[in-house]
């Protein structure tokens, strides 16, 4: 509980500071709504993938053992780039408004972030189809 309210502290800042409205707030928005398509994006392909693999599975079919197309060709764990991008254009949104400590959020997400990568790295490692 007390990680969620340190990562969202970001939110509280922007939402008690009153400052006008100026062209960092726009980029922020765009970095952030940026973020929430890509990571819409890639969900939505990796549960087609997913889903997909579920169909074969029930047909006997070989299963496809990685994503690899879009973002996936770039990085095996492309969503987590976009989550990054929402939390740190919180961070810069919350900086404008001189708070600068706001950052320790962003960062312990992202310091947890490939612990969680290697959890997910090893139950990917032991599925059967996967190990060829």
């Amino acid at each position: 509980m007390r990680y969620y309210v340190g990562v969202c502290l970001p939110l509280y800042i922007v939402h008690s500071v009153s400052k006008t409205w100026d062209l960092m707030d726009t980029a922020v928005v765009t970095i952030c709504l940026t973020s929430i398509v890509i990571v819409y994006i890639t969900d939505t392909r990796f549960h087609t993938f997913v889903s997909r693999n579920e169909r074969l599975k029930q047909f006997g079919k070989p299963l496809v053992p990685n994503l690899d197309a879009g973002l996936s060709y770039y990085s095996r764990h492309h969503n987590y780039f976009g989550e990054q991008l929402w939390w740190w254009g919180l961070v810069v949104f919350a900086w404008n408004l001189v708070r600068s400590w706001v950052f320790i959020g962003a960062l312990t997400n992202n310091l947890c972030l490939p612990y969680v990568t290697i959890l997910v790295e090893r139950k990917m490692v032991k599925l059967e189809y996967r190990s060829e």
